[in-house]
Formats: structure tokens, C-alpha cells, sequence
């Protein structure tokens, strides 16, 4: 199978980020990011964060060449292992992580990127990560989808929720109307609170806050994320 993150990712995922998405959670970030000092976009994709938060001197890093590509249009960017940022340390007043970024890798893989991410921040620097709750794929532990996006490809997607690793184990084929077929296979691993605490304590960072969902909502049985924020210790 092709790797998903790259042409697969932006063709299959863009289709269900409608912008009214995009403008909710630039406004939860808005008001709870640093408006001074660097700010750090940990998995910026193709843009879509830096686009909106123009107020603030964001940086965007990703792994995905295609995606950089777009995203170099609104602000700075740099290709990087996430666990090796291409930054001194101190060098940012704020970060964020958004859509599940952190959560596609094994958990000591993700253990080794908050401790890098903690490293780039400068004391009292602020920290938000996003992932999404584990509740629903509790509930429904198996879900699919079938059919056309709006450039004319058919997408299939299947996703199994296994509760031992605590993910979601999904594979995604894409036909394009050229007839040419993409499929990969990924994982989301769901972090609660807890979790969440104990790998940003690991880091340097104390948790200051957790919400549900970008409407600033406690986090119940109905919450669609799971979204922390933390601030680097003096």
C-alpha cells in the first residue's frame, strides 16, 4: 500500500474540512494562543491553521513535502521528524498540535514528540493538542464510508476500533476518475486526560486546562475531542 500521509491524505481528507470547520478551531486557537513570540504549528498540513491566524508569527512544520508545498504560501515551513524540530530550544512562545497529529504514531514515538515540542517552548510558553475522544469508538467499533467526493473520486474507507492498543485501525482506497486507485493503511490512538497529563508532566508542561470540543465545552460521553492545554514550567 502507498504511505497515507502525501496526495492520498490532501485528495481523500480536504472534502470534509469545510471551512467553517477550519474558521471554528482558528478561533479556539486564536484566543488561547501567545500574541507574542513565535508560535509553533506541529503538523501544519496544507496550510489551513496558517492561513487563518495571520495575527500571530506562526512557523508551520510537517513531514509531507505535497502539503508544504501549499502551506509555504501563508507563513514559514519546515519538512521534520517531529521527534528531531529543526528549532533552538526556547525558541517558541506557544505551539499547537491540531487534528489527531500526534496520535498517528506508536505511543513512545508520541512520548518522544511532546518531549520535543516541550523543549522548543521558552518557559511559561503555551501548549494545545487535539485529539479526538475515544467514547464514540467505544460505541461504534466499526464504521466505514462509501462514495463519490466532489472532484469525482470514489472513496472507501473502513476503520475497526481495538481496544487493547485504545486506536482506531482504518484503510482508506481512492479511485480517482483517471481510474487510478491510491489505498493506505493508518491508526489513531485515543489519549484521555490522564494520559494527556502525564506525557506533557514528562515534557516540562503542566496541564492548565482540557475542554471537548472547540465551542470550550466540558468534556462528557458526547464529546467529540479531547483538546489540553499546558504551559512550560519557569
Amino acid at each position: 500500500m502507498d504511505p497515507f500521509f502525501g496526495e492520498l491524505y490532501l485528495r481523500s481528507t480536504r472534502p470534509f474540512l469545510p471551512e467553517h470547520v477550519s474558521d471554528a478551531e482558528a478561533d479556539f486557537l486564536r484566543a488561547r494562543l501567545p500574541r507574542t513570540g513565535l508560535v509553533l504549528d506541529v503538523g501544519c498540513g496544507h496550510g489551513r491553521h496558517l492561513r487563518r491566524l495571520k495575527e500571530h508569527s506562526l512557523i508551520g512544520v510537517d513531514r509531507d513535502r505535497l502539503s508544504l508545498d501549499e502551506a509555504r504560501e501563508y507563513a514559514p515551513v519546515a519538512r521534520a521528524d517531529f521527534t528531531a524540530l529543526p528549532f533552538k530550544s526556547g525558541a517558541f512562545a506557544g505551539a499547537f498540535a491540531w487534528y489527531n497529529t500526534l496520535a498517528t504514531f506508536e505511543p513512545a514515538v508520541t512520548h518522544l514528540m511532546v518531549k520535543e515540542i516541550g523543549r522548543c517552548l521558552a518557559p511559561g510558553g503555551v501548549f494545545v493538542v487535539q485529539g479526538s475522544h475515544r467514547e464514540r469508538a467505544v460505541e461504534q467499533p466499526t464504521s466505514w464510508y462509501d462514495g463519490r467526493l466532489p472532484d469525482g473520486s470514489h472513496l472507501r474507507e473502513d476503520c475497526r476500533y481495538e481496544p487493547e492498543g485504545r486506536r482506531d485501525r482504518l484503510t482508506r482506497t481512492l479511485t480517482l476518475p483517471d481510474g487510478r486507485v491510491m489505498a493506505a493503511s493508518f491508526f489513531i490512538r485515543y489519549y484521555d486526560v490522564d494520559e494527556w497529563r502525564s506525557l506533557l508532566a514528562e515534557a516540562g508542561l503542566d496541564l492548565e486546562w482540557v475542554c471537548g470540543g472547540v465551542d470550550g465545552s466540558e468534556i462528557t460521553a458526547s464529546s467529540t475531542d479531547v483538546i489540553a492545554g499546558a504551559r512550560k514550567r519557569d
